[in-house]
């Protein structure tokens, strides 16, 4: 039981988004797919639940729990969005609508799906998700329209909705971007309790690596379109294999940090698609950057059980 992207790519014209890209998530983990903004960690995203559109040519291989989901359309592929796999967004705001009751805007996603009730059932049911959200005096909250609420609680409305059909797997595409550090603690804490409880795969679409120390079990590095590095949480922030995941580490602060150190910063930024450089897309950025990186585009390697993108990685 797991969600499979592999060999990913994504097109517009000739222009590739994203390359030979790879996810793996199974039932009850907690995975993390990092990078800076342009990585094609967005777009990864979209693919599963077919979200992208009809302009970007998506070939390769995405299978959950054995379905091949670039095949389904119509019908099933409206049943296999939320009830196989659900999505958070990062903006609340732009996911909830204003003229309705956040109570009645579950309600009517519960009834699109399929919900046989009453109505006094479907309020319960509603009820209960705000519960599993962790919204606090459910029964009230109902009943409020989104500006209302504050961004964390708009937040566990979406997250509530998300659950509405019980689904197997959560995206959250950076759904604690636009909150504070506490609230935002108190969200990743949710979803881990989320994923234990129901074994629900959770995929955490993220550009911080605080983020993924705090909830991750599994990490995948995107760059450039290109996933670069992938294993498990311990291994990575120990011993990244790839310069870029290194950077992005050294580039995060550390509260608790002895002794006081500059923040040092990765040199430039994320090339655009169309004007990516020849060979490894990092090598104008990496320290380690050698003739060949400048001209060939590294294989993936197996480094103990890991993966990484690279023709010098770390040892």
């Amino acid at each position: 039981m797991s969600l499979k992207v592999k060999n990913l790519n994504i097109s517009k014209g000739t222009v590739e988004l994203v390359v030979s890209g790879e996810v793996h998530c199974n039932r009850g983990e907690r995975v993390a797919v990092v990078g800076e903004s342009g990585s094609g960690k967005s777009l990864t995203a979209l693919s599963v639940l077919k979200l992208l559109p009809e302009s970007l040519k998506v070939s390769g291989e995405i299978t959950v729990d054995g379905k091949e989901v670039l095949k389904l359309k119509g019908e099933e592929l409206r049943r296999f969005r939320w009830e196989k796999v659900a999505m958070v967004f990062q903006d609340p705001s732009s996911s909830l609508n204003p003229l309705m009751t956040v109570g009645e805007q579950v309600e009517e996603a519960l009834i699109f799906h399929g919900f046989r009730g009453t109505e006094k059932e479907l309020k319960e049911r509603v009820v209960e998700l705000f519960k599993l959200a962790q919204i606090p005096e459910p029964e009230k909250r109902i009943n409020a329209y989104p500006h209302h609420l504050s961004g964390g609680l708009k937040q566990r409305v979406a997250i509530a909705m998300a659950l509405a059909c019980n689904p197997g797997y959560l995206i959250a595409d950076e759904p604690t971007t636009a909150l504070d550090v506490t609230v935002q603690k108190r969200i990743l804490e949710l979803l881990t309790e989320l994923s234990q409880k129901n074994r629900m795969g959770v995929l955490l679409i993220t550009h911080d690596m605080g983020v993924v120390e705090e909830f991750a079990q599994k990490v995948f590095v995107m760059y450039s379109g290109y996933t670069v590095e992938e294993g498990k949480k311990e291994e990575i922030l120990k011993s990244p294999l790839h310069p870029y995941t290194e950077g992005l580490i050294a580039s995060s602060p550390k509260l608790t940090g002895r002794p006081k150190r500059r923040l040092p910063a990765i040199p430039g930024n994320v090339p655009e698609p169309q004007e990516r450089p020849p060979g490894c897309p990092f090598h104008p950025r990496c320290k380690k950057a050698e003739e060949i990186c400048r001209r060939e585009v590294p294989p993936t390697l197996e480094v103990e059980g890991r993966r990484v993108r690279c023709f010098f990685p770390n040892y």
